[in-house]
C-alpha cells in the first residue's frame, strides 16, 4: 500500500437522506458566517463553514488525517487551518500545506477535504450535499418591492422535530381553532370549508377560505398558501381590496431526522393598530404552541406512507398533496 492509499483511509461522511440531499437548504444567516469557522449540521452531516476572501466554503467537518473537526481550526490567508497538526486546506478542500512534511516532499493527492456546494441568497448560507436537482427556492415579487417592510420581523430557532412535521403543521389550518383559538381560529367555527389545490413549478398551492367576520359583516382576507418541495412555505395574505398585503416564508431546514432550524421572514406594505412589538409577540405565541403539538407528535417522522394514518379529504388535503409529492421525490427516512 502506497503513502496516498494510507492517506485515504480517513474517516468518510455517513450517508444522509439520499434525496434530500440533492436539494438546498439554509444552514445559517449569513452574518454568523465572519472571521472564524462556524459548525452546522445538515441532514445529521456535520459541517464547517468559512470565509475566503468574502466567498464562504462548507466541508465536511473532519480533517481526514486525525479525525480532528475542522470547526475548531482558525483561519489563515484565506485557508482553514486544522487545531491539531496544521494542515492547511483552500476553499475547494485542497490540502496545501502539511507542516511537518519536508518542504520537498509532495503533499498526497488524497488529502483533500470533502466540499459541499454552497450559495449566499438572501441573507443566508444555502448547502446543498449533493448534486443539485432544482435551485434555490425563488422568493416572491414582493421581497423586492420597495413598498414592504421587512425589517424587525425576521426570527428563527431549533426545534427537536423532523422538517417535514414542521412544515406540514405551517401548512395545515384546520388546526387554528384548538391550538391557536382567540388568533387564527374559533373553537365555535371549526368546520373547514373545501379547497382546491393547484400545481405550481417546484410545488402546489392552495387558498384557504375564510369566513365573513360574524360581528362586523366585514369580508375576510384571502390567504394563498404556496408549499415548494421540500420545506419551504409562503403564505400571502390579502385584505379586502387587495392593497394591503402580508408575506410570511418559512424556511425548515433538516438538521437531522429529528431536529429542525427554521428561519422566517415577514413582510407588509401597511401598518395597523398592532405594533411590531406585537406581532412579534403573536408570532412568538403561535409558534410555541405549535412546537409544543409538533415534537410530541408519534412518529416523530413524517409517515410519507398514506396508509400510516388516518386522513380526511377536505382539512386534510393539503397533506395528503404534500406526502405524495415526497414519497415521488424519493424521500425515505433512515
Amino acid at each position: 500500500m502506497d503513502q496516498d492509499e494510507i492517506e485515504s483511509k480517513a474517516a468518510q461522511p455517513a450517508a444522509a437522506n439520499q434525496a434530500l440531499g440533492h436539494y438546498w437548504h439554509p444552514v445559517a444567516r449569513s452574518h454568523e458566517v465572519a472571521d472564524k469557522p462556524v459548525k452546522a449540521k445538515l441532514l445529521n452531516q456535520p459541517l464547517v463553514l468559512w470565509r475566503s476572501l468574502g466567498q464562504v466554503s462548507a466541508f465536511y467537518d473532519l480533517c481526514l488525517h486525525r479525525g480532528t473537526p475542522l470547526s475548531l481550526g482558525r483561519l489563515q490567508d484565506g485557508e482553514i487551518v486544522c487545531a491539531y497538526h496544521g494542515w492547511r486546506y483552500g476553499p475547494d478542500g485542497t490540502c496545501t500545506r502539511i507542516p511537518s512534511l519536508p518542504p520537498d516532499r509532495p503533499i498526497p493527492s488524497k488529502a483533500r477535504a470533502r466540499s459541499y456546494h454552497v450559495q449566499e441568497r438572501y441573507g443566508l448560507i444555502w448547502v446543498c450535499l449533493d448534486e443539485p436537482r432544482a435551485g434555490i427556492p425563488e422568493f416572491p415579487p414582493e421581497y423586492y418591492d420597495a413598498t414592504f417592510r421587512w425589517e424587525g420581523f425576521e426570527t428563527d430557532g431549533v426545534w427537536q422535530a423532523n422538517a417535514a412535521r414542521m412544515l406540514e403543521n405551517l401548512a395545515d389550518y384546520s388546526h387554528f381553532p384548538f391550538v391557536h383559538p382567540g388568533t387564527l381560529g374559533d373553537p365555535d367555527n371549526p368546520e373547514c370549508e373545501p379547497i382546491t389545490i393547484e400545481p405550481i413549478d417546484g410545488g402546489f398551492q392552495y387558498d384557504i377560505p375564510q369566513p365573513v367576520n360574524r360581528l362586523t359583516r366585514e369580508q375576510p382576507a384571502r390567504q394563498t398558501y404556496k408549499l415548494y418541495l421540500p420545506f419551504t412555505l409562503f403564505i400571502q395574505r390579502r385584505q379586502p381590496g387587495g392593497f394591503q398585503r402580508q408575506t410570511n416564508i418559512f424556511l425548515c431546514s433538516p438538521v437531522a431526522n429529528n431536529e429542525t432550524r427554521f428561519f422566517r421572514f415577514m413582510g407588509r406594505n401597511f401598518s395597523d393598530f398592532q405594533s411590531d412589538e406585537e406581532l412579534n409577540r403573536r408570532h412568538r405565541l403561535t409558534f410555541e404552541q405549535d412546537r409544543t403539538i409538533v415534537e410530541s407528535q408519534r412518529p416523530s417522522e413524517l409517515p410519507i406512507d398514506l396508509a400510516e394514518e388516518l386522513h380526511l379529504r377536505g382539512p386534510d388535503t393539503p397533506a395528503i398533496e404534500y406526502r405524495r409529492r415526497l414519497r415521488d421525490l424519493g424521500v425515505e427516512w433512515s
